[in-house]
């Protein structure tokens, strides 16, 4: 009898044991995978790349046991019999949620529609699931080991680790880090020498932000630079405003790709949106700064730049100085004459950035002989 009853105890206890690793454990807080990622950036930025290697690693890990946790939770909300009755609705469960006490569904819940918005799901716990389900990757430990391994000189694997990101770019829990990986990919292009996937890569950054496929736009920005004025080049700027600061780079990128083309009137309109997106960004600045401010000429506006050395050195850092310059030299190249010469004449007298006031003033004599 003792036997038996000690047999029927180890069988239970094996049962019991395999069960339980049937069912996933909630991670610890210190092994949450964004914690692990952290360290793995701080590793990165005093360029110990084995250990942030090691660590993004680690947090990938970290997010697979996260994952199927947050799953698990969710299977067995979603299948409860008052959930069934209340749902789809996330809005109308949290309170059923909440009688339940069912807190580590909240808090998933909750963690979710944070990071994501509850609009993404179309407010339905259903389509949460289904998200959780395809959440296998983990883009932003991709992101930086292919940082890492551009910095190692391993081109070739960087690239493949930015694909990858790239494939999974809607999975960011920060959806603007996209912009960030998109510039990684554009640059590294360019370093390895692909033109066409430098272009590719800038494209995606200003495909969406409304000014690239904004036909009217362009129109008009050609229509206000063949006006005969004496004051066309201020006249432009009081005309022509987009915010759109990630774009700006992306622009001036692109017009240097397509000036390397000899595609005259595709070189014009980038640079022209870069500038457009970098002068209505840089017009916000001085405004906070000095709400008595108002843009009534270029000459003023630059004169203004020049008062804050943090504006001059986001402008250097943006290209934007050197985006003017080239908007004058794009008109030029397209018979603009009028505006492409009043813009160097008004960069040489006051551009706030030297070189580039040297450099008009060059262009302006070059021109007249």
């Amino acid at each position: 009898m003792k036997r038996k009853v000690f047999l029927i105890a180890i069988i239970l206890s094996v049962l019991g044991g395999l069960l339980s690793a049937q069912h996933p454990i909630k991670p610890k807080v210190s092994e949450q995978s964004w914690r692990v990622l952290t360290r793995a950036q701080v590793a990165f930025e005093r360029a110990d790349y084995g250990e942030a290697i090691a660590l993004c690693e680690q947090a990938r890990k970290s997010r697979g046991k996260e994952l199927e946790w947050n799953r698990y939770v969710m299977q067995n909300t979603l299948s409860s019999p008052e959930v069934k009755r209340k749902g789809p609705f996330i809005s109308d469960l949290i309170p059923v949620l909440k009688d339940r006490e069912d807190f580590d569904a909240l808090e998933i819940i909750n963690a979710w529609v944070d990071r994501k918005g509850a609009d993404y799901f179309d407010n339905s716990l259903p389509k949460l699931f289904e998200y959780l389900k395809r959440l296998n990757e983990y883009p932003e430990c991709d992101f930086l080991l292919a940082k890492i391994y551009r910095l190692e000189g391993e081109y070739n694997l960087a690239m493949q680790f930015l694909r990858n990101a790239m494939e999974q770019i809607d999975l960011l829990d920060v959806p603007a880090q996209k912009y960030d990986i998109y510039y990684e990919a554009a640059d590294l292009a360019q370093v390895i020498g692909n033109q066409n996937e430098w272009e590719s890569y800038l494209l995606l950054v200003v495909a969406n932000d409304g000014l690239y496929k904004d036909d009217a736009s362009k129109r008009a920005m050609v229509r206000t630079v063949q006006l005969k004025r004496k004051d066309l080049v201020n006249y432009f700027f009081m005309l022509h405003r987009y915010s759109a600061p990630t774009s700006i780079k992306a622009y001036f990128g692109l017009g240097q790709f397509y000036k390397s083309q000899k595609k005259a009137r595709d070189y014009w309109s980038m640079t022209a949106n870069g500038v457009v997106c970098a002068f209505t960004w840089t017009l916000e600045i001085l405004r906070d700064r000095n709400p008595e401010y108002s843009f009534k000429d270029l000459e003023g506006f630059f004169v203004e730049c020049g008062r804050y050395q943090d504006v001059l050195a986001w402008g250097n850092k943006n290209g934007v100085w050197k985006g003017f310059y080239d908007m004058a030299q794009s008109a030029l190249e397209n018979g603009w004459i009028n505006f492409g010469i009043t813009l160097y004449q008004t960069m040489a007298s006051s551009c706030p950035d030297a070189y580039w006031a040297a450099a008009a003033k060059k262009a302006v004599l070059d021109y007249a002989q």
